[in-house]
Formats: structure tokens, C-alpha cells, sequence
């Protein structure tokens, strides 16, 4: 298997325990914007850590820290929503599904944006992975 495959399966299991955590706060009654506060200083933390262990220093253009920003802004209020419906009582058997159909946001971009080869057996892909999503949030 190549880097770029388990790398993304290691992605895969962080962001889905991560996301787990997120809901047992959310039954467990959090304060939303607390927990993303802890969860923020903790993620700033590791990075500086990786700067440090990697003897990197800190580059970043202002495009990029743009990017940085508004991506952050947007996962910031992601987080909110998702650990707010867990806070009102959602079941993550519904949410993370929904959740997960993000994938027919960030997949077409990256076929826009990136030129990315369109197959037949990507759509169909696309296709059943979104059709799976809906039969699991029933």
C-alpha cells in the first residue's frame, strides 16, 4: 500500500475517534466553546511540538495563513453545530452519517479545482457512498 493510503487511513481512524469524543462530551453535557477551546490549545500545542522535533521554524505565506484562517473559522463552526446536536441529544448514528456527506462537498471541488479525472467508477463510488450515508441516518 502506498503513503498516501495509509496516511489517509490513519486520518481516517484520528478524525473518527476524535469525532467519538466529541459526542461522548456532547452527552456528557459540555460546554461547547470550552471544549473547543482545550481542544485548540492541545492542537496548537502538537504542532509547535512537530516544529520543534521536526526543526522546522515557522514558514507560511499570507495566502496560506489565509487559507488557515478561513479554514478554521469554517471547521470552528462545524464543530459547534456538531457537538451542539450532540449536546441536544443527537445520536451520532445519525450525525457522523450526515456528517460524513461532506464528501459530496469536497470531492466535486476537487474535480473543479484540482481537474481531477472524472471516471465512471468514481461517480459511482460517489454514488454509493452517499446512498450508504442516507441508509445509515435512517
Amino acid at each position: 500500500m502506498n503513503a498516501p493510503i495509509l496516511l489517509a487511513l490513519l486520518a481516517l481512524v484520528s478524525v473518527g475517534l476524535d469525532q467519538f469524543l466529541r459526542k461522548v462530551a456532547g452527552a456528557n453535557q459540555v460546554y461547547v466553546p470550552s471544549y473547543m477551546l482545550i481542544h485548540s490549545v492541545c492542537f496548537s500545542l502538537i504542532a509547535i511540538l512537530m516544529h520543534v522535533v521536526f526543526r522546522q521554524p515557522f514558514t507560511l505565506s499570507l495566502r496560506m495563513a489565509g487559507l488557515a484562517s478561513v479554514g478554521s473559522i469554517i471547521a470552528a463552526i462545524g464543530i459547534f453545530a456538531m457537538m451542539l446536536s450532540f449536546r441536544l441529544g443527537g445520536q451520532g448514528s445519525i450525525i457522523f452519517p450526515i456528517i460524513a456527506l461532506g464528501l459530496v462537498v469536497s470531492v466535486p471541488l476537487s474535480f473543479i479545482f484540482y481537474r481531477e479525472p472524472i471516471t465512471l467508477t468514481k461517480l459511482l463510488g460517489l454514488g454509493f457512498g452517499v446512498t450508504s450515508i442516507i441508509f445509515l441516518t435512517r
